[in-house]
């Protein structure tokens, strides 16, 4: 059984994880992509603070505010705006790290009944956590997918 203590450890080890990886990134590095088409680490963190509208944290809000609230997901947006594109590395870094240590406050005081609630996510309907995923499948999700695609990226980026 998944409860709010597991996810909130696991999404800490995550977040140490992120940490360590772009503690010593410099803007000039984390500004380079790879290659044609791949993201450079500013892009991945970016992408990992979400939406300058809408955070992560917002999004796991209204699982608990709305009854099943409607969440978009938009795959592959950097969500690199303005504001991001002119902030330095180490400034996304931190509010990728303070953004996701505040979910893992939350989710570490979910009761199980929170973690049941639904919200509609038409963007995963043809994905194995379906279209009316509960709150501790997105989490889970998250954590075990979502984050560690974007560490493996990140790794492949400072080596």
């Amino acid at each position: 059984m998944v409860t709010s203590a597991s996810l909130k450890d696991q999404l800490a080890e995550k977040v140490r994880l992120i940490d360590q990886l772009t503690a010593g990134l410099s803007d000039e590095s984390a500004s380079k992509a790879p290659a044609e088409g791949e993201w450079c680490a500013k892009e991945i963190l970016s992408h990992l603070a979400g939406s300058e509208t809408r955070s992560f944290a917002d999004g796991i809000k209204s699982f608990l505010e709305e009854d099943t609230p409607e969440y978009p997901i938009t795959p592959g947006d950097t969500y690199m705006g303005p504001s991001r594109e002119g902030a330095t590395v180490q400034e996304l870094r931190q509010s990728v790290l303070d953004q996701y240590r505040e979910i893992g406050d939350l989710v570490g005081n979910l009761s199980a009944e929170q973690l049941t609630r639904t919200a509609h996510m038409p963007g995963l309907k043809e994905t194995p956590i379906g279209e009316y995923p509960p709150l501790s499948l997105w989490i889970g999700a998250i954590i075990n997918f979502h984050l560690p695609a974007h560490i493996q990226q990140l790794e492949n980026l400072t080596k």
